[in-house]
């Protein structure tokens, strides 16, 4: 008997099955033969993988850190805890990412890579890893050469020396940085049938010059990618970017010739209205995070009012350290549920469709992503539908996404290939994967529990700054005496 199929409009098929051929799914054959391989999906129910539109894999060997931090003390904490990372360094994170990922019925992610230092190296280790694991994933190198915190940081009088960010990741000059990315896009875009793909990944506009954007973006869009970079994921960039521009941060990337349909832009929390109205309208995507955004205390990203002006939003975990999993279901839960506001509501179809079409927009690749139905890449997630939470669903959708729909995964099949069969990995050694994890963790143990004393000099000093930009206004919107700007009203 055939599997139950989600349609992409939410009904199911039951017993209707699915035909896969050269990876992608076909119509049924009037007389299949013996030439298709079969599964059993007696009891199980067919769903589209999922897209993890934005994470960090480094991330990986540092969970659980920094509690009780907001973003910039926790970014100045992780980058002094975490180290330098070699090549293998990065296909260990990667490759345990991309098993947990898989596991949870993610089968394409998108990663925005941070790398100490930056090299084509780190690129290579994390694409061998999803190489290795079968995954479909594009590696977007997250790059800057300009440390905001630094300088928002004097702006108030404070000097954070040699504890700051810029210190601890070495920024490198555009012009390395841009061959960086050119030379990743040479040796893995279009990799592995079109399964791997480069973008380029400023930082965010705060970390990079505008020589830096404006090459990062072209290189992309000569290599027919293009660009994902952190927006506006708390109030103290949105103050930075004031300062530096003189207007608002969308505003500035759209007069840099950066904004347009192949941008994406995760966080997005510190939208104002003309700005959720230009995305919209430029056709650019939001990659919603809602667990990171509330374990660092960033706030709520204002995805109803960019869904009813017409934007397309994904939905992403960000990294295990800000997360602390790679599990895209407990993020749609989330997302779900954090906006309490009658007005800001998301229902469970919206949700599902940011973790599946809405993330492919972001990862790019083979078309109809995200969806079961003739010619699409066959992406596949068979859960047990014979469940205690399942068997009780009046409306599937909404079951899987507020119930949890990874609890019962039995297979996974990326490209029609088999990633996980009876709840095994098949290409990827789970324990040798778990070990290398634990040596990665263990090497960092130390670090992560005893901050030097200028570590924490600068991750206090930056609590500081960050109380002054939000004693300036700038974090309800009423005044931006900060940066002498009129503020959202």
């Amino acid at each position: 008997m055939g599997c139950d199929v989600l349609r992409p409009d939410g009904s199911v098929s039951e017993g209707a099955g699915l035909w896969i051929e050269d990876g992608l799914i076909v119509d049924a054959p009037a007389d299949p033969g013996e030439q298709f391989e079969q599964i059993d999906g007696d009891g199980l129910l067919a769903v589209p993988g999922l897209v993890n539109a934005h994470s960090h894999s480094p991330e990986a060997c540092l969970r659980g850190i920094g509690e009780g931090l907001t973003l910039e003390p926790w970014l100045i904490m992780m980058f002094a805890s975490s180290g330098p990372y070699s090549e293998q360094d990065h296909y260990d994170c990667a490759l345990a990412s991309a098993a947990e990922m898989l596991r949870a019925g993610v089968t394409t992610v998108v990663d925005h890579l941070w790398m100490t230092p930056p090299s084509g190296a780190a690129i290579d280790g994390a694409m061998r890893a999803y190489r290795d694991a079968g995954i479909r994933a594009t590696i977007a190198p997250l790059m800057g050469d300009r440390d905001y915190t630094e300088e928002l940081a004097a702006s108030v009088g404070i000097d954070l020396g040699d504890a700051s960010i810029a210190a601890q990741i070495k920024l490198l000059p555009a012009d390395e940085l841009i061959e960086i990315l050119s030379g990743a896009f040479d040796r893995w875009h279009g990799a592995e049938g079109g399964r791997l793909r480069i973008l380029a990944g400023p930082s965010g506009i705060q970390w990079a010059s505008d020589e830096l954007l404006e090459g990062l973006a072209a290189t992309a869009r000569a290599n027919g990618s293009g660009i994902h970079v952190h927006l506006l994921e708390t109030f103290v960039q949105d103050a930075s970017c004031r300062l530096r521009f003189g207007r608002s941060t969308v505003a500035a990337l759209d007069e840099l010739g950066i904004l347009g349909p192949d941008c994406s832009f995760p966080h997005s929390v510190w939208l104002d209205d003309d700005e959720v109205a230009l995305i919209a309208d430029r056709g650019a995507v939001v990659v919603h995070n809602p667990a990171a955004n509330q374990r660092l205390g960033s706030g709520r990203a204002p995805i109803a009012a960019l869904l009813d002006a017409g934007a397309t939003v994904a939905l992403g975990t960000d990294g295990a350290a800000s997360s602390d999993n790679h599990d895209l279901w407990d993020c749609a839960k989330l997302a779900a549920l954090i906006h309490t506001d009658g007005a800001s509501w998301v229902d469970s179809d919206q949700v599902f469709a940011m973790a599946t079409v809405g993330g492919a927009a972001v990862a790019g690749g083979p078309a109809l992503l995200g969806r079961l139905e003739v010619g699409a890449p066959a992406d596949i997630v068979l859960i047990e539908r014979d469940s205690l939470w399942l068997s009780g669903a009046q409306k599937i959708v909404a079951s899987l996404v507020l119930s949890n729909g990874g609890r019962g995964i039995r297979h996974v099949l990326v490209g029609g290939r088999p990633v996980l069969r009876d709840g095994e990995l098949t290409l990827a050694d789970e324990q040798q994967t778990i070990n290398k994890l634990r040596e990665q963790t263990e090497a960092r143990r130390e670090s992560v529990a005893n901050p030097s004393d200028r570590t924490r000099d600068a991750m206090r000093h930056m609590e500081q700054v960050r109380a002054a930009v939000a004693g300036s206004g700038a974090k309800d919107g009423k005044a931006m005496q900060f940066v002498g700007l009129a503020g959202r009203a």
